[in-house]
Formats: C-alpha cells, structure tokens, sequence
C-alpha cells in the first residue's frame, strides 16, 4: 500500500497528467476490515450468520458479488430509484442481517448452470444453422471472396440507422473490421465461422439480406430457437439481449447489476421497459429445458 500510494502521489505530481486518463480507486479493504465497515456503514449484522462464516463467504464469493449488486434492496432510493447519498454514505433505515445479501446472491447465482445450458443450446443452432446458409449462398474459395463478403455487409448500414442507434451501428462496423483482420487465423473458412463469437455472428446476421434471414429465421424455429417471436426484427432483438445475459454469467458477474443499470460505470439505470426486456429473457432462459 506505501510503495502504491508513494507512486500514485508521485504520478499526480509530475503536473503531466490529463485528468481524463487518471481514476482513483478505494484502498482493498482485509476481510475483517470489509466486516467492520459493513456493520459501522451498511448497518450489517451477524445473527443468522456470524461473522466467521461471513468472512469465509466474502473470501470465497468476494464483496463485489455478495454485496454490491443488491445493496439498493437495502439503502434509501430517491425518486428516480438511484441510491442516495448524504455525505458520500448511502442512507440504511434498518439493520441487515448478512445472510439476506448472501440469500439474494446465492439464488442468483442458483440460476446460472440452466442459464448457460439453455444458451450454449441456441448458440451451436444459431451459429451452424446461420453459417450454413452462408456458406451455401455466397461463392467463397478464397479469402479474397471471404473479405468481399464482410465487406458486403456494412452497405447495409444505411437501411439500419431508422432501427438501431448510432453506437449500436459503430460496434457492428467494429466486429466486421475485426473479423477482417481474423480471417488468416483460420485454416479454411468453415473455421472461421465456428470460432466465430456469438456477438459477432449477430452483426453478421442482423447485415443479411431479408431473404436469407427468413431462411435461417424459418430453420431455426423448427428446432424452437426463436424464443417465441414470428419477426426477424423481434429475434435479433432478443438475442441482442441474450448475448449481454451470456457475456455477464460466462464471466460469472451479476445479472442483478445488467438488469438494474444501463452504465455501471456512470449509474445510469435502465429504463423499465428495458429492465422488464432483461429480466423476461433472463425468465425464459431459468427454465430447464431437455437437450437432445
């Protein structure tokens, strides 16, 4: 922590340091000093667990899963559903026994081995169904003609500005001109297509022409792929937010946090429209479906 802090003033001192490219960061806290500043700032008590046993939860799970996601269940909210903050400490009108953030995290967590079954279930159809279509449709021996293609695909940003935003548009260009710059990685092409990622083959599909859309759309509904939808618009919607749920639980991050905020990093929340569009496809996936 010296040697850190000693740095840190040292590089704030230099005079050289644009404010945009500095963060500070809160100084790691020992699990007996996350346990006293639960209970002195959260009001978090230790009956139906004790404080041993939660220290080994917050060895083994770490605070940022236990705590963080599920503090606003606990601390005052303003109108606008945010956090309150009165002298930089969020507000607790009540005690909290640890046990009911371990509760909510643990039920959480409960649902992820179903969650990652039922989606790597849609990814392999989506992926194989998708990139056999292209494959069969478009005249590929070469890279060359494999460039062509993906080149082809950002003309049809322009019919896509009326339905998606400019952001959402700039990443689909970003993982055409990296999927580019991928294509040699590969021995042939129908490797470059199953290692393709999930996101990736979205932006692929979501730049197809209407008809080959419909012919992938129609084969994946036969094998119940299309999360109940009878539009292609629909669909890439949902798997749109599919592949956010995917990133979160692969990752073994909070699902209570995708749900809640459209910027973790800044705190904007989403809206409710937008939480209710996560938390039904989240519904959807928790069910345990038979894979054959």
């Amino acid at each position: 922590r010296q040697i850190f802090l000693i740095v840190r003033k040292q590089i704030k001192g230099s005079g050289n340091m644009d404010n945009s490219d500095y963060q500070q960061y809160k100084i790691a806290k020992t699990i007996s000093e996350q346990i006293e500043y639960l209970n002195k700032n959260k009001r978090v008590q230790f009956n139906c667990m004790n404080k041993d046993t939660a220290k080994d939860k917050l060895l083994e799970y770490n605070y940022i899963n236990i705590i963080t996601p599920f503090k606003h269940k606990f601390a005052k909210l303003n109108e606008n559903k945010e956090v309150e903050k009165v002298n930089g400490n969020h507000v607790y009108e009540r005690d909290v026994d640890f046990n009911e953030y371990y509760s909510l995290f643990r039920d959480e967590r409960k649902r992820y081995p179903t969650i990652i079954s039922n989606i790597l279930d849609f990814e392999i159809h989506f992926k194989t169904i998708t990139a056999y279509h292209i494959l069969i449709s478009n005249d590929m021996r070469d890279s060359n003609q494999l460039q062509l293609f993906l080149d082809s695909l950002k003309l049809q940003f322009s019919f896509l500005e009326s339905r998606y935003t400019k952001t959402r548009i700039s990443h689909m260009n970003n993982h055409i001109d990296s999927l580019k710059k991928d294509i040699f990685k590969y021995a042939n092409v129908y490797c470059f297509f199953d290692r393709m990622s999930l996101g990736n083959m979205l932006t692929i599909f979501t730049c197809l022409n209407h008809h080959l859309q419909n012919k992938i759309f129609k084969d994946l509904k036969k094998y119940q792929m299309t999360f109940n939808v009878d539009q292609v618009p629909d669909f890439i919607n949902k798997v749109f937010c599919l592949v956010s749920i995917r990133n979160c639980v692969m990752h073994c991050n909070s699902l209570e946090i995708l749900i809640r905020f459209y910027n973790p990093k800044t705190h904007e929340l989403r809206t409710i429209s937008d939480r209710k569009k996560y938390l039904n496809m989240i519904k959807f996936l928790s069910i345990e479906k038979a894979h054959e």
